[in-house]
């Protein structure tokens, strides 16, 4: 009888903010570093488990997850004794990213036309419709609020406010002129531009926000210690070799480097403290 391999079940949160074959291919090096299986749960809906369902952490459904930070945070926040973070995070390249290190940005984004009329900063979008994914996100909207509120604006600053669901919904609505502005994921951009209409070229980015937490690798605290480290070990050892550097790059990530908890602390904290602010009430 031969012996029974381990089975990892993934989740992410992270699709179509990033494409799901990121998350595939992470899957292929994990079982050939663990020689593991590995199935995957994509669920597009929501940036991290959701509020009103079972968390499939806690029901001991899923073993390895990929989350936004803002829904790690709020996990954290809540005492969640079922998840702990991988000391791993994926580093995208980003041309504010010149130092090569973990985070992300937000890019505001609008589309060409409005360079004719004007628009060279952020506050000359004052009174035009804004797209965000949803109100949890970092980069799609409390960078913005933060952002606004040290420059002395409220969310009166905002014509009328588009919730899109995703950073890819987002910028397709700017593209497509349904919204005049927007704050996507930095990585959206990076990978999915190209694939948009005449190659995303009448979308402009305004300006870039940031630098946010890194994305957090989350581990069911029910996985045996050796698998943890294992899984931490390959991230950060294997995709350094040739053959998957290049599979990796296709992605815009460069490497994968260190993470802890205080990453999430400190200005990250500050920015997670306006999460009672909503975007569409004014706020002081």
């Amino acid at each position: 009888m031969s012996e029974e391999k381990l089975e990892l079940r993934i989740i992410t949160y992270m699709c179509p903010t990033h494409p799901v074959q990121l998350y595939e291919l992470i899957m292929e090096l994990l079982e050939k570093s663990l020689k593991c299986y590995t199935s995957l749960q994509y669920e597009s809906r929501t940036p991290g488990p959701f509020k009103d369902r079972p968390d499939p952490f806690t029901s001991n459904k899923v073993d390895l997850g990929f989350m936004t930070a803002g829904s790690y945070m709020r996990l954290r926040k809540a005492g969640n004794k079922s998840i702990e973070l991988l000391p791993v995070t994926p580093v995208f390249t980003h041309q504010m990213n010149v130092d090569n290190e973990p985070g992300y940005f937000s890019d505001v984004i609008i589309h060409s036309d409005k360079k004719a009329h004007n628009v060279n900063t952020l506050l000359d979008l004052r009174g035009c419709t804004f797209a965000y994914s949803d109100e949890e996100s970092l980069s799609g909207s409390k960078i913005i609020l933060k952002t606004l509120k040290e420059k002395g604006e409220n969310a009166s600053f905002f014509g009328s406010t588009l919730r899109s669901g995703s950073h890819l919904a987002s910028a397709q609505m700017v593209l497509s002129k349904q919204a005049e502005w927007a704050a996507v994921d930095s990585t959206t951009l990076l990978y999915s531009k190209k694939y948009m209409q005449d190659g995303g070229k009448d979308i402009i980015l305004l300006e870039t926000l940031g630098r946010l937490p890194p994305y957090p690798i989350v581990v069911n605290t029910s996985l045996k210690d050796e698998v943890k480290k294992s899984i931490t070990k390959a991230l950060l050892t294997l995709p350094q070799t040739q053959e998957w550097k290049k599979r990796f790059a296709k992605f815009g990530i460069t490497k994968f480097d260190s993470n802890t908890d205080g990453s999430y602390d400190g200005p990250a904290a500050q920015m997670w403290a306006v999460q009672n602010e909503k975007i569409n009430i004014r706020y002081y």
